[in-house]
């Protein structure tokens, strides 16, 4: 009897030491290191929580986020009142395309840890690109409560899309603005509040206003085609062509498969009678298009 709990104590710290490695190898970017750690643990001992855990974790860095996804779901079942564990699973289904299952996970995750600071925003961007706006705007409250001050730009921003997508003006304005406020004068390419909200100035019928916010995003991010594609669309409908011209060949070198940069592009060149420039880049336009995954 004793030489049996000699060995399950060897064996438990054995485990625990090869659980502490594995998590080394992750902190490190080890990540195939510890995939194989954990896969060894996770078959030994398929009830061991922080091996199916980390084994999840190791595959969704790894880029493997389908992979990743049953060792989760293990995970969750083993311990179902750990809200990083859903939060990853939620994470982890997202990136595989699977948003309905996500939505589910970062639930549960966003009722486990209310507070946690991306839990519910996760939640609430996953009910939006459902287009669940009604249900996505009390997750977003929740987010915005949790949010750490380097958080809320992106908070403030995604609240201010939602309200727009309700077609709640004012509040996606109110919105907006803070986003920019909260974010500086920061790099922003991909998120970049102030690109958002000139298109939405723009899209409101406010076109000379929609030019400060767009102007200024360039000059911050001269290499975002978002920012140069925006500002060149308002340049355009403002008959400053050339202007135009300059922002929709950058958007162009920098996005050469956007062919909404394509199609104005070509109209541009076309009002100032470049007629082989202008069709040329609206059969651009039209093949990028066409190659759209749909």
């Amino acid at each position: 009897m004793i030489r049996l709990l000699a060995i399950g104590l060897f064996s438990g710290v054995l485990c625990a030491q090869s659980v502490s490695d594995g998590v080394a190898a992750i902190d490190a970017g080890h990540l195939e290191d510890a995939v194989h750690t954990f896969s060894t643990l996770a078959e030994q001992t398929p009830n061991c929580f922080e091996c199916q855990f980390y084994l999840g974790l190791a595959q969704f860095r790894a880029g493997r986020p389908a992979v990743a996804r049953p060792a989760l779901e293990k995970a969750v079942a083993l311990m179902p009142a750990d809200a990083n564990a859903w939060k990853l699973l939620g994470l982890a289904t997202t990136s595989a395309g699977d948003l309905d299952a996500a939505i589910t996970a970062f639930r549960k995750a966003c009722d486990l840890a209310p507070k946690d600071e991306e839990a519910c925003y996760y939640l609430a961007r996953n009910l939006y690109a459902q287009g669940h706006y009604e249900s996505a705007s009390a997750s977003f409250d929740m987010a915005l409560q949790a949010a750490p001050a380097a958080m809320l730009p992106k908070v403030h921003r995604a609240i201010a899309l939602n309200f727009a997508a309700l077609g709640q003006s004012e509040e996606a304005e109110r919105h907006f603005v803070k986003a920019i406020q909260s974010a500086g004068r920061a790099s922003r390419d991909v998120e970049d509040p102030r690109v958002d909200y000139g298109a939405f100035l723009f899209r409101q019928g406010r076109t000379d206003a929609a030019l400060a916010p767009l102007q200024e995003a360039v000059k911050d991010s001269p290499a975002s085609p978002r920012a140069n594609l925006e500002l060149g669309r308002v340049l355009l409908h403002l008959d400053k062509t050339e202007a135009a011209v300059a922002s929709l060949e950058k958007a162009v070198k920098f996005a050469p498969s956007d062919s909404n940069a394509h199609l104005l592009l070509g109209r541009a060149y076309l009002k100032l009678g470049k007629t082989a420039e202008g069709e040329r880049e609206l059969r651009l336009g039209e093949q990028a298009w066409s190659a759209k995954p749909r």
